[in-house]
């Protein structure tokens, strides 16, 4: 099997077609929430292809740099030891001694997803994903829109599909996957289920197992297929978070035939790796060197561009002859974070969120907007933030105004067309095989103007993006 199954394109191109094509996707289950289901692929005003490409390669080399200063923290004496005591909080010590195993030294994660606000000035980079969902949805989206006649999905209608192959590939040259998905993660088993499906269609042997279905013996892990035969797993793809570890049943017979080289994993079990406060040490005067001489210069002046100002709120007191570097608000420059308590709800545009290692970490869970709660509730929120460094620490960002794109789409009960102008986040896919990055796709996650945060609501609009003309 050597390529993905060929592209249905028997159906009608008519709009009624498409929106027919659609509902059925939702019946189907890979929608687990009722969004507006969009009508053509959205454009990306002021994305131009040369980022985005770029992007990947430029992500990859963070990672593989953030890698790095970890391990090199751990030398005795290290001038970076201040990174590896941030990305350690809250982290169990058996976590960490299995995650610093010599066996996982060059391992990194090989699906990468920044999420991309689309500003005035261009687009910004406000998080990074490395245990991303969304990639099941995209692939049927962009399935569905080519077969109804869109050529323009940016990524191709397989893209996502030939990139998860190809990384999974890289790995084990005939592998048998399993993706496994846990209980904390369960509203995305229908599309990581879906993907599954399709790699076993097009490429090689996979299933999407929850970890209570995962068999094992002496040599190793397996699954039973419904007729009762063994499915000797070679790669499995985590689709769980690293706290959610003690809630996982077999977890720890997972990771001993990962350690023992029975089965690989993807992403690598580093904690590390999945922190918001990496945004945040990217900007410490501390470690430019470092980033200096990791990076290729396009890359570093592309996330320089990119990566918003962040940081990591420590309450430890500031010295007086210290400060925090760029820690503005207009005119006024703060010294201590716990001057952040006293600023006015104009001066408030900034985001509270939990870095990682937590389930408040994901799915735009835990995030606080400034100017969007009462002077009380913000306080308490910074003390809240406070309180949790020492096993969870919080990192803060501005605020970010973001440009109303136009999105067609359909009402997803009576089917009328509309058109609305919204908040956009863009969410390319990147797959890492063999050390060279290829872009699948870009999800596309609408929210109308007044929502403060875009996530995918009820009333959002997922599509994949098309390709910009320039």
């Amino acid at each position: 099997m050597d390529s993905a199954p060929p592209i249905d394109r028997t159906a009608s191109s008519t709009p009624e077609a498409r929106l027919d094509a659609l509902r059925a996707l939702r019946r189907e289950g890979i929608f687990s929430k009722p969004f507006r289901i969009a009508r053509e692929p959205v454009s990306l005003p002021g994305v131009d292809s040369k980022t985005i490409l770029s992007l990947g390669r430029a992500m990859l080399e963070f990672y593989k740099a953030l890698d790095v200063l970890y391990l090199r923290s751990l030398e005795p004496g290290s001038p970076m030891a201040f990174a590896r005591a941030y990305l350690d909080r809250g982290k169990p010590e058996s976590l960490l001694n299995f995650a610093r195993s010599k066996r996982f030294r060059k391992d990194i994660p090989l699906v990468l997803r920044p999420d991309l606000l689309l500003t005035s000035s261009g687009p910004v980079l406000t998080e990074m994903d490395s245990v991303p969902g969304g990639m099941g949805v995209l692939l049927q989206l962009s399935r569905i829109l080519q077969s109804q006649g869109e050529s323009s999905v940016w990524g191709g209608v397989q893209g996502i599909l030939n990139g998860f192959a190809s990384m999974i590939r890289a790995l084990n040259p005939d592998p048998n996957l399993a993706i496994v998905v846990s209980d904390e993660s369960s509203d995305y088993f229908p599309e990581m289920e879906f993907l599954s499906r399709c790699l076993s269609e097009g490429f090689f042997p996979a299933v999407c197992l929850r970890p209570h279905e995962l068999r094992f013996d002496e040599s190793g892990l397996f699954s039973r297929t419904p007729d009762g035969r063994e499915n000797r797993i070679s790669v499995i793809y985590r689709f769980f978070e690293l706290f959610d570890l003690p809630n996982i049943p077999k977890m720890d017979i997972l990771l001993y035939f990962v350690k023992g080289g029975k089965v690989q994993i993807t992403p690598p079990v580093k904690p590390w790796l999945e922190e918001k406060m990496g945004l945040a040490l990217w900007h410490s005067p501390r470690l430019r060197k470092h980033w200096e001489e990791s990076l290729s210069p396009e890359s570093l002046n592309l996330l320089d561009r990119l990566i918003p100002p962040t940081w990591i709120l420590d309450p430890s007191p500031v010295p007086p002859s210290a400060g925090i570097p760029g820690l503005r608000i207009g005119e006024k420059e703060l010294w201590d974070f716990c001057d952040l308590e006293i600023l006015t709800q104009k001066e408030r545009h900034l985001i509270i969120k939990p870095s990682g290692f937590s389930p408040l970490a994901w799915g735009s869970r835990g995030i606080v907007i400034g100017h969007d709660v009462s002077e009380e509730e913000w306080q308490r929120e910074l003390r809240k933030a406070f309180d949790s460094f020492p096993t969870n620490p919080y990192v803060l960002q501005p605020f970010l105004k973001t440009s109303p794109v136009p999105c067609l789409s359909w009402d997803p009960v009576t089917g009328i067309p509309t058109q609305d102008e919204m908040r956009v986040r863009a969410c390319p896919y990147y797959f890492v095989a063999g050390g060279e990055v290829s872009m699948g796709g870009i999800l596309v996650t609408a929210c109308s103007m007044d929502k403060k945060i875009i996530h995918g609501m009820v009333d959002s609009i997922l599509a994949p993006a098309a390709f910009p003309e320039n």
